[in-house]
């Protein structure tokens, strides 16, 4: 899952929430089905005493085309009252929620509880790791109903369809339901391990700790990663035994089974549901609503970009079956290290920790070339309005 970038946001009705959303495009619907009914009336005398014999009947009768265009106006005129109104409404809670001090004490309360985990999470993983599903759970809500609140007033809400977030369901279903199940738990492993944490590097997520959505990121893909850890060698943590590389029994039917067949098949479930949500479902609101982003239209954006381009390799109008191929083959690839990890704590180990210097890399760098520089523009226009104010003082004094 990226880290959204608040300067790229799309420009539409983000004013609006989505029983709004509904509503406007339920209005729309009647008109154009009632537009489209009067368009086809019939011509001739004996078709108009045919429809009025229905009529008569009991059926409906359809509006002239004039009326129809009349009541289109008076909808578009409440429409356009509707989002006015919600506009100032919003406009004005975001210049409560954007003044510097409101924005100052978000981001130090953010980056001292991103610290704040960060410790706790060392603490249980080392001292009590059999707990780290209880946290992992107690950390999850908060998080996912921040996240939702966040993402639907900028219509990213969708990405939280993407396969991440389906994880996180998956993850929950092992741990309380089906703790014993050693099948369930090697594929929730490849799942965790595989296409969740590796994510992390894919989508540049990064130890940001001020920032609630880049941290939120990184949880969401890297707790599950150490949940299974703690669950695969809890034992050889708390008898303090950590082979080189255990023995394995499997013979390599079982292995693809358990590491590779399994977990992909809770991946093309939920890829499965998800384009009957995006393709099916939600098609004609996703049409209706372009500024809506989903994975796919945040990947072809920009048109300069390299993801655009290796989208729109096979044309534009493929995007999404490339799409989807693409994502697959990512998914498998990331199983192939699974079964070592599975046998070896060191190789586990070493594997999540280059994982976490891949993100302090990523956090080291939007601190020191992003934060920065608006940190310093910021005390640039503060020595600004400091001298303006030292020589409006002066002239006053000569």
């Amino acid at each position: 899952m990226t880290d959204i970038n608040n300067d790229d946001q799309p420009i539409g009705n983000a004013d609006l929430t989505e029983a709004e959303e509904d509503t406007l495009a339920f209005f729309d619907a009647i008109y154009f089905e009632e537009l489209a009914a009067a368009s086809a009336q019939p011509t001739s005398q004996a078709e108009q005493d045919d429809n009025n014999n229905n009529d008569n009947n009991g059926r409906r009768k359809r509006l002239p085309v004039p009326a129809l265009k009349h009541i289109k106006g008076h909808v578009d005129a409440r429409q356009k009252k509707l989002r006015e109104t919600i506009r100032r409404r919003r406009q004005k809670l975001l210049q409560k929620i954007s003044h510097p001090t409101v924005i100052m004490t978000r981001d130090k309360f953010s980056f001292v509880l991103g610290v704040l985990l960060i410790m706790i999470i060392e603490f249980v993983l080392l001292v009590h790791p059999d707990q780290m599903g209880q946290l992992y759970t107690a950390l999850l809500l908060p998080l996912m109903v921040a996240r939702y609140i966040i993402y639907r007033a900028d219509l990213y809400h969708y990405f939280m369809y993407d396969f991440c977030y389906y994880a996180q369901i998956i993850q929950l279903i092992q741990m309380h339901k089906y703790p014993d199940d050693i099948r369930f738990a090697k594929a929730m492993f490849s799942i965790a391990n595989g296409p969740l944490v590796l994510a992390v590097a894919m989508w540049r997520n990064s130890l940001v700790f001020h920032s609630l959505d880049k941290m939120t990121s990184m949880f969401i893909h890297i707790l599950p990663a150490l949940v299974m850890f703690s669950q695969r060698w809890q034992d050889h943590i708390s008898n303090k035994e950590f082979p080189l590389l255990e023995e394995m029994d499997e013979t390599i039917v079982t292995t693809l089974i358990d590491f590779w067949w399994n977990p992909f098949v809770y991946y093309a479930i939920w890829q499965a549901l998800y384009l009957v949500k995006t393709e099916i479902v939600s098609k004609k609101k996703l049409d209706y609503n372009t500024s809506i982003m989903t994975s796919l239209r945040w990947m072809v954006r920009k048109k300069t970009s390299a993801s655009y381009k290796l989208l729109s390799r096979f044309g534009e109008h493929n995007q999404l079956p490339t799409f989807v191929c693409i994502q697959a083959v990512y998914t498998l690839a990331t199983f192939l290290l699974c079964p070592l990890l599975w046998h070896s704590i060191w190789l586990h180990f070493i594997y999540i920790l280059v994982i976490f210097i891949i993100a302090l890399a990523n956090g080291a760098s939007y601190y020191f070339h992003v934060f920065a520089k608006q940190y310093i523009n910021e005390i640039g226009k503060l020595a600004v309005v400091e001298e303006n104010g030292d020589d409006a003082k002066s002239s006053k004094t000569h």
